[in-house]
């Protein structure tokens, strides 16, 4: 079976989209929309669609029995509308990351996903990365022990997107929403998806309200850091700049009862090497090299397989939409983010901890 896929909206992203669709195969365009007719008939014309296959309403194409999915490529704020729609149309969405720029935007769609009883699979790729997959699995066979704290960090020293990424009205946010959606969710998405309940952060924009090109146009932030607490007594660090006078804000990692794990290599902390995680290593077909063998050790791991996670994450929605499934990445554990981010920003403004809750689907 050939999945018919419709695409909403047609900038830059747009195009990794098709391009991974032709790559894994399975997927046929079968139609475009754009609220700019003249980029709608381009991209239609690029990827072999008809025109009449061409919309400036997403309303309008929904319309069409020939499609099963339909791809969400608009900027953050534009997310949620086509989402519930193609939803509420029997269609199952691969939704661009962030979920949406706010809350009341991602919790209407997980609604609507639930509601509908369609896939609804955010585009967070380096979730399919080996490595992470790997982490998540030492944690999932309980080997780190309860994990009381973790850091969830990413970022660059300089690297501002521009463009539409950097106004309210089409972003939402800032780096927080761009990039840190992605460390967010591994972290969460590694751990479980812990609930949160606290947040105290602040956001900045020093860096880039120096630069002419930015300067009094640029409204969101650039940096933010923020204190999470969930429900079971555990913390997590959350770090992510598009601009710092530093290298990096650090890895990512959790600290557990019984040893501690690097996200981003992996590399397990421990005071041994245990037989548990031997035979986890040997079942994953990986290699270890506890440095020292014996008693208190850190643990690096090489046989990870070369992956390109765009195409893991859209074999992936392939295969669910075929075998009509869950998402591999639930949209419930995706809200969770949209609650953090949620916080983050009312923390900021208001100058100390919030509470947060998570709504009920």
């Amino acid at each position: 079976m050939t999945i018919r896929v419709g695409i909403v909206g047609t900038g830059g992203i747009s195009r990794a989209h098709q391009r991974t669709y032709a790559r894994v195969g399975g997927f046929e365009i079968v139609a475009v929309c754009d609220i700019i007719k003249s980029k709608a008939n381009e991209a239609a014309e690029q990827w072999g669609v008809p025109k009449k296959h061409v919309f400036t309403s997403y309303n309008k194409m929904l319309e069409m029995d020939e499609i099963d999915t339909v791809s969400i490529c608009t900027y953050n704020q534009g997310h949620r509308r086509p989402t519930v729609a193609a939803l509420n149309a029997g269609k199952h969405v691969f939704c661009e990351k962030p979920m949406a720029a706010t809350l009341p935007d991602a919790t209407a769609m997980v609604r609507a996903a639930k509601a509908s009883g369609k896939i609804l699979q955010i585009g967070l790729h380096s979730t399919f990365n080996p490595r992470l997959q790997f982490a998540k699995k030492v944690i999932d066979e309980g080997l780190l022990g309860d994990i009381y704290y973790s850091e969830s960090s990413g970022g660059r020293r300089r690297g501002n997107p521009g463009r539409t990424f950097i106004y309210k009205k089409t972003a939402g946010a800032g780096a927080i929403v761009d990039i840190g959606v992605y460390n967010m969710h591994n972290s969460l998405y590694a751990m479980g998806y812990p609930k949160p309940v606290r947040v105290s952060a602040i956001t900045e924009d020093y860096i880039s309200q120096q630069d002419p090109q930015f300067r009094g146009i640029m409204d969101v932030e650039e940096f933010g850091v923020a204190w999470v607490r969930f429900e079971d007594g555990s913390v997590m660090v959350f770090k992510i700049s598009w601009a710092i006078h530093q290298d990096s804000l650090g890895p990512s990692f959790c600290l557990g009862k019984e040893m501690g794990i690097s996200l981003d290599a992996p590399v397990v902390y421990a005071d041994a090497y245990t037989d548990d995680l031997k035979k986890l290593v040997e079942s994953e077909g990986l290699t270890a090299e506890p440095n020292p063998p014996e008693g208190m050790t850190t643990i690096r791991f090489s046989g990870f397989p070369e992956v390109d996670v765009w195409e893991a994450q859209m074999t992936a929605f392939r295969e669910v939409v075929l075998a009509d499934a869950p998402s591999p990445i639930p949209p419930e554990g995706v809200l969770l983010t949209n609650v953090i981010m949620d916080g983050i920003f009312r923390s900021h403004e208001s100058g100390k901890e919030v509470a947060v809750s998570v709504p009920e689907i």
